[in-house]
């Protein structure tokens, strides 16, 4: 049959089909007016709406839980890359809530471990994390290098244990919360962790208004910092010990440019008179997964070194060398730049770069977050800041006329104060900041949240021992700790003013119930860390129940015995 007698057949039939075809419809639309079918049809196509609106944006969440344009960047693309830039508007804070920890690298128990833990939980910081512990093999495997491996790879190991998304959910981190990683044997803290967690941000907003004022426009900027270090005066190790710090092209320190009078900054050796702008590997605060890519990079060259037998004295060499390369690619960036009026003859090749090089690192160069000692030994005090008699006391020794410490700072004034808990507000006696005995610089007028006595010269690490006892909270140390290691809902320790509202941030959920430090291990990442006994971290190494020392003695030296 052809396709013209088909054709024929068809339209032959269709007078008799048309009856049959009108009742198929009528079975279908029922006794609904004929005015129904335009309205099936908008309601058909709304939902075909709303279907294709769902999947966008499921394909689009799916783009960026498998990569924006950041993630991809720092993975071994296939395809070309292009430079991820930020704009200066988006480093304000975002609302929401996020998680803050603290971690130690330690093995091994002492008297000044349990200072910093206790210093730290006393002002109702999260239960730190101790990673390392009880882990002599360090020592003997890794040589010299091997507490510095450890710090790094230990660091490291649990960085990417919680936030695998089987850890534990009591510990487990996201990218983007805090975290702090400080020395273990010789670091105090003084101020409580809204205090640090409101300079951290403003730290950060700091250092990108200064990036955005170098590259000249608030936006399209391919550089950030999220990633604070703690500074010092002395750009060390030398290039003797196997590093190349770069410090002919480190940034300049934010700090006045007169902070030490006329000579400041005039004699790079005369470490009094320079101004904070070298790193110092004692503190790093920044976000989970910044902070993984900062240190994994570190060990990467480390091992370098390893392999090459190099004999670098430490890890701050590590750690400086890969700051001073980021820092030596951002000025190329720049130059780049302003030369190429912001575009480059090869992106792929500058995203390359960026990808190796950006690690968003900054330093502390105020000191108002973590405080080093070491190169300015005889700069800072415990004093309580309304005892004008006593600062003018010390500024007069120190040359300092007129006066820069003018009581509590605005940021101190109007912050928590752990005392409050302890006392009721009706007698006020010794609550307020300013009546508190607080380590403060009285140069930059810096007071430090974090106090690291790396000072060295003529036995000042025994300071470690000497200033314990001035300490605000050294009196009422037993009661703090008592307070605050007792388990109960977790609440806020710092709500920042952010976009649309506020950020909140939170110890880890273990926290709840588990408030004695904790210790890392890679086998129970799953299950959940351990907690340790106070007293199995504040012991003196070889102490027993025969000792003459006990570590309790020094750390309370009430007379008490144990928690």
């Amino acid at each position: 049959m052809s396709w013209k007698q088909l054709l024929s057949r068809r339209s032959s039939a269709s007078s008799s089909d048309a009856h049959s075809i009108d009742m198929q419809k009528e079975a279908l639309l029922g006794s609904r007016p004929i005015c129904a079918r335009p309205l099936m049809r908008l309601l058909i196509r709304a939902f075909t709406l709303l279907l294709a609106v769902v999947t966008l944006s499921y394909l689009y969440l799916s783009y960026k839980a498998i990569g924006g344009p950041e993630d991809r960047l720092l993975k071994a693309a296939s395809g070309p890359l292009t430079e991820t830039t930020f704009s200066d508007g988006l480093h304000d804070v975002a609302n929401g809530q996020r998680r803050f920890v603290i971690v130690i690298p330690a093995d091994s128990p002492n008297p000044d471990l349990c200072k910093l833990l206790a210093s730290a939980i006393a002002l109702g910081y999260p239960s730190p994390v101790v990673v390392n512990w009880a882990q002599p093999a360090l020592k003997s495997e890794g040589g010299f290098w091997g507490p510095y491996l450890g710090k790094i790879s230990g660091t490291l190991d649990y960085l990417d244990r919680v936030t695998l998304p089987d850890a534990n959910k009591g510990d487990k981190l996201d990218d983007e919360d805090i975290v702090l990683v400080v020395d273990a044997y010789d670091v105090w803290f003084q101020l409580p962790p809204n205090m640090l967690l409101q300079r951290y941000h403003d730290s950060n907003k700091r250092a990108n208004a200064r990036l955005a004022q170098q590259w000249g426009t608030s936006d399209g900027i391919p550089m950030k910092q999220t990633i604070v270090v703690s500074s010092q005066k002395r750009c060390f190790p030398t290039p003797e010990g196997g590093s190349n710090l770069h410090c002919d092209v480190l940034p300049a320190s934010d700090l006045p440019a007169d902070v030490y009078g006329a000579r400041t900054d005039s004699n790079p050796n005369h470490y009094h008179t320079v101004r904070p702008r070298y790193v110092n590997s004692g503190s790093f605060m920044g976000p989970t997964g910044d902070m993984k890519r900062y240190f994994r990079r570190v060990k990467e060259r480390m091992e370098k070194g390893l392999s090459e037998d190099l004999a670098f004295p430490g890890d701050q060499g590590i750690f400086a060398e890969i700051f001073g390369e980021q820092e030596v690619w951002r000025q190329w960036r720049r130059e780049s730049h302003k030369a190429a009026f912001g575009n480059l003859p090869n992106n792929e090749g500058a995203a390359f770069m960026q990808r190796d090089y950006e690690f968003h690192v900054g330093l502390d160069y105020t000191q108002n977050l973590f405080l080093p000692t070491v190169y300015e030994e005889d700069d800072g005090v415990f004093v309580s800041l309304d005892n004008k008699t006593v600062i003018e006391r010390h500024s007069s020794k120190l040359g300092i006329s007129p006066v820069r410490l003018l009581g509590v700072p605005k940021d101190l004034a109007n912050s928590y104060n752990p005392l409050e808990e302890l006392f009721s507000s009706e007698s006020g006696d010794g609550v307020g900041w300013g009546e508190m005995p607080l380590y403060a610089d009285v140069f930059t007028t810096a007071i430090p949240v974090v106090l690291h006595h790396n000072a060295w010269k003529h036995g000042l690490k025994e300071r470690r021992i000497w200033w314990w006892d001035q300490t605000w909270y050294f009196p009422h140390l037993r009661q703090l700790l008592q307070l605050h290691m007792r388990p109960g809902r977790l609440q806020p320790l710092a709500r920042l003013p952010a976009r649309s509202g506020y950020l909140e941030y939170y110890a880890p959920k273990s926290d709840a119930e588990k408030r004695k430090p904790r210790a890392f291990s890679r086998e129970t990442y799953k299950e959940g860390f351990a907690e340790i006994e106070l007293g199995a971290v504040c012991k003196y190494e070889n102490e027993s129940n025969d000792s003459a020392e006990h570590w309790y003695d020094e750390v309370f030296r009430d007379n008490k015995g144990p928690m």
